[in-house]
């Protein structure tokens, strides 16, 4: 189970009220046996999280008033008062990342031994062990990249047909802005509680539509992957699908999330119980 640090905005009257009186941290080495790691959970995915995870094995009681992760990728930070005894995960906003490669970042974290006033700094490296960071930032890079080559536009959803025959149509609208005509929209991927019709630009077997020339309209067409009701009441990630995009120096399978209103969720949701025979 995680171990969450509380809320930064919680806990910053106290630390500030803490820091009163006492001195600059002091710069010291990373502490031996302290380790860092650099995570999103399925659930960050949707609110734009990531977390940290100090792990101790130093030998003593450790207590974190601030951390700042940074690479040339990105930049954020947590404020707060929290102790790491074994493990602590702290919780913080991931800005939009830039291109690049890789996810492990820098990391600086002010800290004391428990039941000691001095406070010191330290700064090290936080891995992105699984690179769910790394895939994070790719999907930044993506979205940054596609829509400053077009203006991009979902549009109202919309069902056609009846019961097992019926589809779920999104309209996406495509108006190139000329600034990057070398990119290109690679086609849709879709998730594990929704499938992609055959009518539907799919990657990786769709020819990449270039970002060049009239504004375009290409039509996400989805089916259930699954009618299982189970499987609707567990789902976290069934409407997130993925945009791939092409170009230059583009990562490899580079692809974000299409945005999606409540809304237009809302509807997609709804498809199901028609189609699967639920109602």
């Amino acid at each position: 189970m995680r171990r969450i640090a509380a809320p930064a905005a919680v806990l910053l009257l106290g630390t500030i009220l803490a820091a009163c009186g006492t001195s600059e941290p002091q710069e010291t080495d990373w502490p031996d046996g302290l380790t860092a790691y650099l995570d999103q959970t399925r659930l960050q995915r949707n609110t734009g999280e990531a977390f940290v995870r100090l792990v101790n094995d130093t030998g003593s009681s450790i207590e974190v008033s601030r951390l700042e992760v940074s690479s040339d990728r990105f930049r954020a930070g947590w404020k707060g008062s929290e102790p790491v005894d074994p493990e602590m995960d702290f919780d913080f906003d991931m800005p939009r990342g830039k291109c690049g490669e890789g996810g492990d970042a820098d990391l600086t974290i002010t800290w004391r031994e428990t039941g000691k006033e001095e406070w010191r700094t330290s700064t090290g490296t936080a891995e992105d062990r699984y690179a769910n960071i790394d895939r994070l930032l790719d999907r930044d890079c993506a979205e940054r990249t596609l829509t400053e080559a077009a203006e991009i536009t979902v549009g109202e959803p919309r069902v056609e047909g009846e019961g097992k025959q019926s589809v779920f149509v999104l309209p996406v609208r495509f108006a190139p802005t000329e600034k990057a005509p070398e990119v290109t929209f690679d086609g849709w991927e879709g998730t594990v509680l929704f499938q992609l019709a055959s009518e539907t630009p799919t990657w990786p077997r769709s020819t990449p539509h270039p970002m060049t020339g009239e504004p375009t309209t290409l039509e996400l067409r989805v089916l259930p992957a699954r009618c299982d009701p189970h499987a609707l009441a567990d789902d976290k990630v069934g409407s997130l699908f993925r945009v791939h995009v092409g170009g230059p120096g583009m990562p490899e399978e580079a692809a974000y999330f299409l945005p999606l209103s409540k809304p237009q969720k809302a509807a997609l949701y709804d498809f199901l119980p028609g189609h699967c025979g639920w109602e």
